[in-house]
């Protein structure tokens, strides 16, 4: 299929451009603009994530969506051992044609199905995408391409050691620069729209392609500086040590109260990570203090062990961009090697930029980061996310949904029915919503 040779080329130009030449000058000029799939499984799209129950053969809402869902590198949720199936379901068919998940170390498989309907596992219903994958190859790797218009995606585990997943990722045609977040025109109840379990709060990743952001200064080539944005742990860009500059800007696409940033960097990162809320061209006034430790959101810790980087250094300074110099960090991740991933909350700061500043344990050292989440004053509740085409949100009353059982559970199919043929015209619909417990949900922190 032509769309899956597009997809390959691109993913090998942004794989070549995470290793490019991280000694490369630093500018904030000229910052060359990107492509990048959008990832489906986000419920600012509209996914949602449930779990099949056998003993009576429906599909149920799993706290697990809370943090595979939403867009926060940093929130995870365990992967049950065992055979497990989970449903994704979009709210229309998509064309699919990868898939990844970003997560702790696992032993196990994963096979991948997609359908046109909420079939029980093992219908007939279900096309094979990927079966028998081991989960160390799609684990912030793209795996290998395939192309299937689908609503549901089932992804069958079979995990023998398990630990937090923090993400999952479904790319199709569709540009993560096609899409902007616009106000609803009424807003919503989360319990209503997005099942019981949802993070309102870390649904849109501000600082991502979807959002209008850009990088506008980094390490090495310029062409990789995208890759900090997005939303495919498997690329990643270059931040030099500096000692009073600073080594990555990101500039928003408007002004934003920011109050939390999470970060995917490399295993065995040692280091100062800060960060400041600025606007441009002038920093803001009287940052405040950082609470690392008072995060009221899903956070799972992570012990992978710590590996050497051999990344080369990039030592050529940032120019034109705010002073920093005599500025406080409204948030600092200290990183010791045992964990890639970090998140702070702070106090909500206004700006229209975000600096870091690396400060490695061993000089010169750059940092790779895979992903930068930041987020503010933007949440499900009265925000959505729209394609670029799609001029106002839709009719919130108009209807046109499908009828979901007050118990909250999906009525399958046995697979059965005939399907309508792979590749034509689907009629819109939306996706599978579950029923509404108690909200917000009562979520536990993970050992």
């Amino acid at each position: 299929m032509k769309v899956n040779l597009i997809l390959a080329a691109s993913i090998a130009l942004a794989s070549a451009a995470a290793q490019a030449d991280t000694t490369a000058p630093i500018a904030t000029q000229g910052a060359p603009a990107v492509t990048a799939p959008k990832n489906l499984a986000r419920q600012h799209l509209g996914a949602n994530l449930l779990i099949y129950t056998p003993s009576d053969q429906t599909y149920a809402p799993t706290e697990a969506a809370a943090a595979w869902l939403d867009d926060d590198i940093a929130t995870g949720w365990p992967a049950l051992t065992g055979k497990q199936d989970y449903l994704v379901a979009l709210p229309e068919p998509e064309l699919i044609n990868n898939f990844s998940i970003s997560a702790k170390s696992a032993t196990g498989t994963v096979t991948l199905y997609a359908g046109d309907e909420a079939a029980p596992p093992g219908a007939a219903s279900w096309t094979v995408l990927e079966k028998d994958v081991p989960i160390a190859s799609i684990n912030e790797k793209l795996g290998k391409p395939f192309g299937r218009f689908a609503k549901y995606v089932l992804i069958e585990t079979n995990l023998s050691d398990s630990g937090p997943w923090y993400s999952i990722y479904l790319y199709g045609d569709k540009d993560a620069t096609a899409y902007h977040i616009q106000q609803r025109a009424q807003p919503v109840d989360p319990r209503t729209e997005f099942g019981p379990y949802a993070n309102p709060a870390t649904a849109f990743n501000l600082s991502s392609l979807y959002a209008h952001c850009t990088v506008v200064a980094a390490g090495g080539d310029p062409s990789a500086w995208q890759n900090a944005i997005d939303d495919n742990p498997a690329t990643g860009t270059f931040i030099p040590a500096t000692q009073s500059d600073a080594g990555l800007a990101i500039r928003y696409d408007r002004t934003y109260a920011i109050q939390r940033v999470s970060v995917l960097t490399d295993a065995g990162t040692k280091g100062k990570l800060e960060f400041f809320v600025v606007n441009q061209p002038a920093p803001t006034a009287g940052p405040t203090a950082s609470r690392s430790g008072d995060s009221q959101y899903i956070k799972v810790a992570n012990d992978t062990p710590a590996t050497a980087s051999d990344a080369p250094a990039a030592t050529a300074p940032v120019a034109a961009l705010p002073d920093i110099t005599n500025q406080q960090p409204v948030a600092t991740m200290q990183f010791d090697g045992s964990n890639p991933r970090s998140s702070v909350d702070f106090t909500p700061t206004t700006g229209t930029m975000l600096i870091a500043r690396w400060t490695p344990d061993a000089a010169g050292q750059p940092l790779d980061v895979k992903e930068v989440n930041s987020f503010g004053d933007v949440a499900l509740n009265d925000y959505e996310l729209a394609p670029d085409t799609v001029a106002e949100s839709p009719d919130q009353a108009s209807g046109g949904k499908e009828t979901i059982p007050s118990d909250g559970k999906e009525t399958l199919n046995d697979g059965k029915e005939p399907l309508p043929p792979v590749g034509e015209e689907f009629p819109e619909k939306t996706a599978f919503i579950p029923g509404v417990p108690v909200f917000p949900p009562n979520i536990p922190f993970s050992p």
